[in-house]
């Protein structure tokens, strides 16, 4: 089990910049369109919306069975499937690949000293996604992507923490979806001069990784989300952004 098994140590006590971030940001309060032009906000096409927009998180309003995916990912987590992730970016951070190079393999290609390419040529379904029908019935059927670069089971365990980091270098533009499987009370994403990610289980987010960001689940049970990376589908961006007008 997750709680005593021999792969998983349990965190280490959140560090004092982490904390001193996490306090410094969660309670700020902003429009995602806050630095958008009114030419952004008032874009038709959600193809180039969503490379030019400067919000930091966006709501997708799509419908996920979370209690079922929630079964088979704390599952795997209870079953000591899941593998350290980015070790000194934090602790109790924990990941499994559904679909990418192999499912112990959470990081990108140049991680493991393989070319960046075949994340496109040799990402397929592994073997950990036939114990998780639901997720992938969810993510072929109503998730919608053309091609799936590399989608992750993501855990922080009580306890554990995220450093402060960003992602990639740009602000302008969405990165990767996340989809809360749960968010317990107490744990929480927070973006530098943004605030929480309002999180909820089921939830389904673009997040901008260009906004540094930190994560503490200061609560008793393991918060477990999904990672997405891959070329959405036309119905994809249209969902992202009718969940931006919403919130303008």
């Amino acid at each position: 089990m997750w709680q005593n098994g021999s792969k998983i140590v349990y965190p280490e006590m959140i560090n004092q910049q982490t904390l001193d971030f996490i306090r410094d940001n969660e309670n700020i309060i902003r429009p995602i369109n806050d630095l958008d032009t009114e030419e952004v906000r008032s874009m038709e096409d959600s193809w180039t919306f969503t490379k030019k927009t400067s919000a930091p998180w966006i709501p997708v309003p799509i419908d996920m069975p979370w209690q079922d995916i929630y079964k088979e990912a704390y599952n795997l987590l209870n079953n000591n499937c899941f593998t350290g992730h980015r070790s000194g970016d934090g602790s109790g951070w924990l990941s499994l690949t559904i679909y990418g190079l192999s499912s112990v393999m959470t990081g990108t290609p140049q991680d493991y000293g393989l070319p960046e390419e075949m994340e496109d040529t040799h990402s397929k379904w592994t073997d950990i996604s036939q114990f998780c029908p639901a997720t992938v019935d969810w993510l072929k059927n109503t998730c919608k992507h053309r091609a799936y670069a590399r989608v992750r089971f993501m855990a922080v365990l009580p306890g554990g923490w995220i450093f402060p980091h960003t992602d990639r270098e740009k602000t302008i533009g969405m990165a990767a979806t996340n989809v809360a499987i749960n968010n317990p009370d107490g744990c929480k994403l927070v973006m530098e001069n943004w605030g929480e990610l309002p999180f909820t289980p089921g939830s389904v987010f673009k997040i901008n990784t260009g906004y540094k960001h930190a994560v503490w689940n200061n609560s008793f049970e393991p918060r477990l989300h999904i990672i997405i990376d891959g070329d959405e589908t036309e119905y994809f961006k249209d969902k992202i952004h009718e969940g931006y007008k919403r919130c303008a």
